[in-house]
């Protein structure tokens, strides 16, 4: 017997290389429980959609209808598998059901269409609000003089966290308005993103050098054109929130990337590229931008 319970040769017939070498147990646990982790998943695939989640989707997302019928499916897919990993949690009162875990996710795994994903490895819990919430903070006011206060907040997560928090008022009006270049859950669930590599600085992980290189030539470049022209007051595209760091200005940038791609690409072409190849999608495809500022 293993430390699974089973017998050794049964682990031997899933992975014909296991204890070749003496420690190779031990070596072999993380290709083990991937194997697992992506049988249970693809399991999670094969079940049917819900009939009730598909209608929450169809009444609450509005940019499902406008995408492809193979990206809808894909969708479905990751939705299935993103509901049973991750854990909700309502707060102030807020009893979580399946229209605020469906709105949510429907809007989060939009960012994981095309590419080979792992689901927000690092988030573990979604605390939800009914609306915009309080928080105690320190911000700084000049030089080293510090102000303690109280922050309104539509959401938040953080590097180490494992958590997210997001209002419901605000997830709902980012699904019904997909081109008004706001949608707190794809600006939060971007920060995920940047987590993937362990690190918060607007780099999300990138499969070669030189994507890396490439990404962070057009990342500073574009960065620091959003803080000049908000510390003239130049109106802009981005909002200037972006301005903040490179973490926020990726986050920032993802909410124009699918929110306002016609606009985005017209004015900030490297930058869209960039996130075009990232995400492996071209969001103009499915913009609901075209039919309400007539651009083109």
């Amino acid at each position: 017997m293993n430390r699974f319970g089973g017998p050794r040769r049964r682990l031997r017939r899933l992975f014909p290389t296991f204890n070749k070498h003496p420690f190779d147990e031990t070596l072999s646990l993380p290709v083990i429980f991937g194997f697992l982790k992506e049988r249970r998943r693809k399991q999670l695939k094969a079940r049917p959609f819900p009939n009730e989640w598909l209608k929450i989707i169809k009444r609450r997302v509005t940019f499902f209808a406008r995408l492809s019928a193979v990206d809808q499916a894909e969708l479905l897919d990751h939705i299935q598998v993103f509901l049973a990993e991750k854990g909700f949690e309502g707060c102030a009162g807020l009893e979580i059901d399946d229209e605020i875990r469906v709105t949510i996710a429907a809007q989060a795994c939009l960012l994981l269409l095309r590419r080979r994903t792992d689901y927000f490895p690092r988030l573990v819990t979604i605390l939800v609000y009914p609306s915009t919430y309080l928080v105690d903070e320190q911000r700084p006011i000049e030089g080293p003089v510090w102000e303690e206060g109280r922050m309104s907040r539509l959401g938040e997560t953080g590097r180490t966290m494992g958590s997210m928090v997001l209002a419901w008022d605000a997830v709902k009006t980012g699904a019904a308005d997909p081109s008004d270049g706001k949608n707190v859950v794809l600006h939060e669930f971007a920060h995920q993103l940047d987590y993937e590599n362990l690190a918060a600085d607007g780099t999300p992980t990138l499969a070669t050098r030189r994507q890396q290189l490439a990404w962070r030539e057009v990342m500073r470049t574009e960065f620091a054109s959003l803080r000049a022209a908000d510390e003239t007051g130049i109106p802009t595209l981005l909002d200037t929130y972006g301005a903040t760091n490179p973490a926020e200005f990726f986050a920032v940038s993802v909410e124009a990337f699918f929110e306002r791609p016609i606009m985005f690409r017209a004015r900030h072409p490297r930058l869209y590229s960039e996130l075009q190849h990232y995400f492996q999608q071209d969001p103009v495809e499915f913009s609901a931008e075209r039919t309400k500022t007539g651009s083109s």
